[in-house]
């Protein structure tokens, strides 16, 4: 089979779009780095890809809120992001990513996209950049996470990575359907139920404040000298995503 295609969308100011197209190329994937521009104008469409990226990254300064003017933006596209997700092509969303996500009402999953949750300011009140552990939950349906330890490190960066949920129905949705994909084992931020990551109940679509695509290689651990693989946890979310659609 050829390479599936990954769609990179990125927008003014995104970040980590060029990492994370390199993850998926070397996870076995046709990268294309595209800006949002280009699916506005009709020039290309969501529906030419298999696999759907939303990289971390300050998009348009993050001003209003963090990724509300691109999660807008995407309202253009709304039909085609609908198809892709109904027809179960994976779709990740990486701190800034999943911001955008979950303020497009694409996550946490619910009829007409309504806005059910949202990522606040961090209750320490600013920006925090650090290696965090985490905990898989390996209940959860979530295609990218399939075959993780239970126990894993990836490095935060944000501002705005609080994830507050609307009412208390909705996050008991979430917990009950082991929606939950990634907690915090320390919480950084002061999200509700320790989430740092979600998922659609059929695990296809998954948003995560940390970067796996800054933990890809040994070598960006902090700890390397004690790491003998090349590949580091990073990997298998991006590798997990191509083997799915192949």
């Amino acid at each position: 089979m050829k390479r599936p295609k990954a769609l990179i969308l990125r927008g003014s100011a995104t970040n980590c779009d060029i990492e994370t197209a390199n993850a998926f190329a070397y996870a076995g994937a046709c990268s294309d780095l595209a800006h949002i521009n280009e699916f506005l104008s009709g020039k290309k469409s969501v529906l030419d890809y298999d696999i759907l990226a939303f990289p971390g990254g300050f998009s348009y300064g993050d001003d209003i809120s963090a990724g509300k003017i691109f999660s807008v933006k995407l309202e253009k596209i709304a039909a085609g992001l609908e198809k892709f997700i109904k027809d179960k092509r994976p779709v990740i969303g990486i701190c800034n990513g999943f911001q955008i996500m979950v303020k497009a009402g694409l996550l946490p999953q619910n009829k007409g996209r309504a806005r059910t949750a949202t990522l606040f300011t961090n209750d320490c009140g600013h920006f925090l950049a650090k290696w965090i552990k985490l905990k898989v939950n390996t209940k959860s349906p979530c295609i990218f996470t399939r075959g993780l330890p239970s126990e894993i490190e990836l490095p935060m960066a944000h501002g705005e990575g609080k994830f507050i949920t609307r009412d208390s129905k909705t996050l008991a949705t979430i917990l009950k359907n082991n929606l939950h994909v990634l907690t915090y084992a320390d919480n950084p931020n002061g999200s509700m139920a320790d989430i740092a990551g979600i998922c659609c109940v059929c695990g296809t679509v998954f948003g995560l404040m940390p970067h796996p695509e800054r933990n890809f290689f040994s070598w960006q651990h902090p700890d390397r000298k004690k790491v003998k693989e090349a590949l580091a946890v990073g990997y298998q979310f991006f590798k997990n995503a191509v083997e799915y659609v192949r």
